[in-house]
């Protein structure tokens, strides 16, 4: 997840630069900084998750549940007090990173910090926890605000009147592969349901995979319209759709043979995110170039 979050920041980032037709892509020390941030923040909405979902986790867990009973928080490998520590270690890195960074980025991390901190309060109303939709449409659409971050960096570095609504199409390209990855790691065969709520639950095995496929389609036209206003030639957009056509046949297979093999979604899920990231970033560096001139105090 560190490299995957460094390659997301990036893959946005150099974006960024290359939609206002820069001939050359820049990393500065905001960046790096930034990057570590969208690592940092990972971990911390990882932290966020265990702590308010560890009563929950410990009852399924103890009824059985495959994907909760070796849980380290369920075997008590991990304590409640140990995930305080990391925590609260993990905030204070990220203060002390972001401060120095200035006004745009600044206001990114506040905004995302807040919201990130009342997601791990469900938002003060606790039913929140308990229905899955709900839990999806309030805490899902915050990995937009990641992106939003990585723009606040991008505009402490270059300005901010270079945006426009090319970095939204961006954002939600970045976005869309993370709906898709928790749609599909929350599907499961009719003879696998348990207690614990699914997708396959709320809209019935038969429509549950069409989801994950509706974000999948949505992030991969996405990347390709924004690779064309780049100018990335047709190699990137040629692998994106190659690359999700992969989660798209697992899907379909789960659709005609409902059974714990195919409901295994997620992996291949995480297989198209992470050549959406790497293959944006690879594109942009190997159409733009990199330049080093500003990594400087």
């Amino acid at each position: 997840m560190m490299l995957s979050g460094i390659a997301k920041f990036y893959a946005v980032y150099f974006s960024l630069q290359a939609l206002t037709g820069s001939e050359r892509v820049f990393i500065t020390l905001p960046s790096m900084a930034g990057a570590l941030s969208i690592v940092l923040f990972s971990l911390l909405m990882r932290i966020y998750d265990e702590m308010k979902d560890a009563e929950a986790d410990t009852r399924l867990g103890r009824a059985g549940d495959p994907r909760y009973k070796d849980r380290p928080i369920v075997t008590g490998a991990v304590t409640i007090a140990d995930l305080a520590v990391l925590r609260w270690t993990t905030t204070a890195a990220l203060i002390a990173i972001n401060v120095p960074l200035g006004r745009w980025p600044v206001i990114g991390f506040s905004v995302l910090f807040v919201v990130t901190w009342l997601s791990f309060k469900w938002f003060f109303w606790p039913k929140i926890s308990r229905h899955l939709l709900l839990a999806f449409l309030t805490h899902n659409p915050i990995s937009l605000l990641f992106g939003a971050y990585i723009v606040t960096v991008y505009a402490g570095d270059f300005g901010s009147s270079n945006i426009d609504a090319w970095a939204l199409l961006l954002m939600l390209a970045f976005w869309a592969p993370l709906g898709a990855w928790e749609t599909a790691r929350k599907i499961r065969a009719p003879v696998d349901e348990t207690d614990y709520e699914t997708y396959s639950q709320v809209f019935g095995w038969k429509l549950a995979p069409f989801v994950p496929v509706a974000f999948i389609a949505v992030g991969t036209a996405s990347a390709i319209l924004v690779s064309i206003q780049i100018g990335l030639g047709w190699v990137f957009p040629i692998v994106v759709a190659g690359a999700s056509l992969v989660p798209v046949y697992r899907c379909i297979a789960f659709r005609v043979s409902p059974n714990r093999k195919t409901a295994n979604i997620q992996p291949f899920v995480e297989l198209y995110s992470v050549v959406m990231d790497l293959g944006l970033l690879a594109a942009v560096l190997a159409s733009r170039g990199i330049d080093l001139s500003r990594l400087s105090v």
